[in-house]
């Protein structure tokens, strides 16, 4: 077979596993870049393949589809992701490692319709699939809104043409991003503001309740021993008296004092002996301690003379201080540390009226770039809207539609976004005179297929799905649009992977795999097979589209001369689209065989 691949810079499908599927009893096909075509007679089961990427893309799974409901239905699929961006998510994601290069896919439905769904064997929800699968497959099928013709897609589809679009955007995106967390911040403040002066005026009122009352550290702790002494100021009274009197003197005895003074006279005799004098050397110290013991008796004495009305007033200071104690803390350290939180909340809620201030003048900046950001994405998108539309309808035309009118309009939106402040539209008009309308609601049929086609030939390099789905877009389609369509869709295939189920011997001869889907009966039951086609097959299966079953020796040559032209026109395409693709994107391999099909 002819290649000219030898790698892809996205994703793409390599293998699909299917079991126990409608007519499918088993059945694994390995595919390649480029042009992978499906051919066989109608109702061999071609669209099953199809149906079966459907359900890996997260698409409704009926138990009508199972072959055998004693045993479950399996769909298989991996995709290989060298050189991808995809790849970097799905490590961010956790299903697969760094050095992981492949993607399985698997879906299983059983008994009463229980379906199990695993990404790289880790079990997933369905829409965890369909999410997933939007960036590795589209499908197109008759009669079937697909991802290229979505709405929401247009606009990104738009900036991916747009080669200086990006920039600006990214730019955008930047400011919009600042804008609203700024703008946030600002409405939290705003709509918080009488709370945070009900919370100002309640902290002022702790800060001067605990200010005013001049609180010193250790001062509780002093007023409460103050307070005992002045409460037993009698009974200590008393006690001192008694003390003083046993010390210095009392009546009908020698005091302490005078008794202690003695013995150092006696003892001042004998202290040449080293043990008396030791002796002598202690009541010299008692004496000492004796006299020290007079004065602090004297002053605690004095102490206890004080104003009658001082312990009420130390009463009334300790009573102040535990009421603050039981509001700010469970003591005077405590309540300093709360005044001083207390000092800092207020001078943040103070300063909220400078930040909002300062919010809204950094909002009103903001906005002013980011509008003159948008305006100049704007322009831009204008003028690459202008291109797309020419481009899809010089397409058009090829295709044999030299009628058509597409518009790409861009429109402002009333609301800003991250994406700026454009809507993108197609319009679309089939016929002269008519007036463009809304794509999804004007085209029909072969129109479809062709526009389908003609814009993701445009898109081609723009258009981040790797792997693009056709089931019979040929449909309604011949003459010369016919090979304008087999020559599109090879051309589709120097940038995306391209998988097609088709009736037409023109783009039969175009393919890269050519794979044959075939109906027998096993056993009594009727199954459908598949098998990758050599050359010579492929001569018998295109004689066998172009004139039916058996083929006629015209049609053999015929078909001999379809492929002999499509490698000559494959080669001049793939040249072309060499030389205009990105460098390194795609990487012919020389000195192909000119006798293929000889």
């Amino acid at each position: 077979m002819e290649r000219y691949w030898e790698g892809l810079s996205t994703p793409m499908l390599r293998e699909i596993y299917i079991r126990n599927l409608v007519l499918i009893e088993e059945l694994r096909l390995e595919f390649g870049p480029g042009l992978n075509v499906f051919t066989g007679e109608t109702g061999a089961g071609k669209s099953i393949v199809i149906d079966a990427l459907g359900l890996l893309t997260g698409e409704r799974m009926s138990t009508d589809l199972v072959r055998d409901p004693s045993q479950k239905a399996v769909v298989e699929a991996v995709f290989s992701l060298e050189n991808s961006s995809l790849k970097e998510y799905l490590v961010q994601e956790g299903f697969i490692e760094e050095e992981d290069d492949y993607l399985v896919l698997r879906r299983e439905i059983g008994e009463a319709g229980r379906g199990t769904v695993r990404i790289n064997g880790r079990t997933v929800t369905v829409s965890r699939l369909k999410s997933l699968g939007e960036f590795l497959v589209d499908i197109h099928l008759q009669q079937a809104n697909q991802l290229l013709l979505e709405p929401r897609m247009y606009r990104h589809y738009l900036d991916r043409f747009g080669s200086s679009i990006n920039p600006l955007l990214q730019e955008v995106r930047r400011l919009y991003d600042r804008w609203h967390e700024i703008r946030k911040e600002l409405d939290e403040l705003v709509e918080g503001k009488k709370e945070r002066l009900r919370e100002l005026d309640f902290l002022q009122f702790q800060i001067k309740e605990i200010e005013s009352a001049q609180l010193a550290r250790g001062e509780d702790a002093e007023l409460e021993e103050r307070y005992r002494r002045l409460r037993d100021a009698e009974r200590l009274r008393r006690g001192t008296e008694d003390i003083y009197s046993f010390i210095y003197g009392g009546a009908g005895y020698q005091s302490a004092y005078d008794l202690v003074a003695l013995a150092i006279e006696k003892a001042q005799e004998v202290r040449d002996d080293a043990c008396l004098a030791e002796v002598y050397s202690l009541l010299e110290t008692c004496l000492y301690n004796l006299e020290d013991i007079k004065d602090k008796l004297a002053a605690f004495q004095k102490n206890l003379e004080a104003d009658p009305q001082e312990l009420e007033r130390i009463e009334e200071r300790l009573e102040t201080i535990n009421r603050l104690k039981k509001k700010y803390g469970s003591s005077i350290e405590e309540i300093f540390g709360f005044l001083e939180e207390a000092r800092r909340k207020s001078e943040h809620l103070q300063g909220s009226e400078a930040r909002i201030e300062e919010l809204e003048n950094d909002v009103r900046d903001l906005e002013k770039a980011y509008l003159h950001q948008a305006r100049l994405l704007s322009e831009q998108r204008q003028k690459a809207a202008q291109k797309l539309q020419v481009r899809v309808c010089e397409e058009l035309l090829e295709l044999g539609m030299p009628g058509v009118r597409l518009e790409v309009k861009v429109t402002p939106v009333e609301t800003w976004g991250r994406e700026g402040i454009d809507q993108v539209t197609l319009m679309f008009s089939a016929n002269p005179g008519e007036e463009p309308k809304p794509l999804g609601r004007v085209v029909s049929g072969g129109e479809l297929s062709r526009l389908i086609l003609a814009l993701k030939k445009v898109l081609a390099e723009a258009y981040d799905v790797p792997t693009l789905v056709f089931d019979e877009i040929d449909v309604g389609v011949g003459g010369s649009a016919l090979n304008a369509m087999a020559k599109k869709l090879f051309e589709l295939s120097l940038y995306h992977q391209v998988l097609l189920v088709t009736h037409s011997p023109q783009i039969a001869g175009l393919a890269d795999e050519h794979f044959l889907l075939e109906k027998s009966v096993e056993r009594g039951v009727t199954v459908t097979q598949a098998r990758k086609l050599d050359q010579e097959e492929r001569v018998s299966e295109i004689a066998r589209m172009l004139s039916g079953d058996p083929p006629s020796l015209v049609s053999f040559q015929h078909a001999r001369e379809i492929l002999t032209s499509g490698i000559e026109l494959k080669r001049k395409i793939r040249k072309a689209g060499i030389e205009q693709s990105p460098k390194g994107q795609i990487k012919p391999v020389d000195n192909l065989p000119r006798s293929e099909v000889e």
